[in-house]
């Protein structure tokens, strides 16, 4: 066990190394949601009743965060890896698949609490938005919806064997996330047919947790089975594809 762990972190540390030294992926990742939130929170903040009234935005832009490296970048590197062969020669090594997809999730956890805590302090120094009296759960959960979203990513790019087939389903994910989620156009104000777009979205319903954890709200049973619905779907889905495919 001891030499497994040793092997993990190996693995971890170079993945993290790899990631850092790459400007292209890390700064957009981790920058870009802050300022969008300060921007758009900031014109928010000039018609909002109270400061607490915004405070709604703020999980919406820590699951950002979460989907541009779970789904965007990690996904994507998943299915180049697959591609290269590097699974394939990993698999002769001692290391297994397990430790491989393990990596990915301990970046991806990682990026996202660190865009957690940036958010935090953004909405605590630049707006001064009270912290939650919940602030525990809300950490948690949000760990809960990093760790599905982990899931939908690498079972839906587990579908495809290149990059070139890849990347036109992860532009119009992306896309279908800031537009389909509540971020961009509240779902109140948006046509009936458009909100069954915004009802069958995941990232819509871990923000509708997110943001009821933080107001120390009830939960809406509506939004947990809609999780648990894709957690279920996900787990058939790998169980169809048998496993984390490798081959090219």
């Amino acid at each position: 066990m001891r030499i497994s762990m040793k092997c993990i972190w190996k693995q971890f540390w170079y993945d993290l190394v790899i990631f850092f030294r790459e400007p292209f992926f890390a700064l957009p990742i981790l920058l870009l949601p802050g300022v969008f939130f300060i921007v758009y929170a900031g014109s928010m903040a000039k018609d909002a009743a109270s400061i607490e009234g915004f405070a709604q935005y703020l999980p919406m832009y820590m699951i950002l965060i979460s989907f541009l490296t779970v789904f965007f970048n990690i996904g994507t590197q998943y299915v180049t890896d697959k591609q290269s062969g590097i699974f394939k020669r990993l698999l002769l090594s001692p290391i297994s698949l397990f430790n491989v997809v393990l990596t990915y999730s301990l970046r991806g956890l990682l990026i996202s609490v660190l865009g957690f805590f940036e958010m935090i302090a953004i909405a605590a120094l630049v707006f001064g938005i009270p912290l939650s009296s919940n602030m525990i759960l809300f950490f948690l959960a949000f760990l809960v919806t990093v760790m599905i979203m982990m899931l939908l990513s690498l079972t839906l790019h587990g579908f495809f064997k290149n990059s070139r087939q890849v990347m036109p389903f992860t532009i119009i994910g992306f896309q279908y996330v800031l537009f389909a989620s509540g971020m961009i156009m509240p779902v109140e104000k948006m046509p009936t047919v458009l909100r069954y777009l915004v009802y069958v979205n995941p990232v819509y319903h871990m923000n509708q947790i997110l943001v009821r954890v933080w107001y120390n709200a009830p939960q809406k049973v509506i939004h947990i089975a809609a999780l648990a619905i894709w957690v279920v779907i996900c787990l058939v889905l790998i169980r169809f594809q048998k496993g984390f495919a490798t081959d090219k």
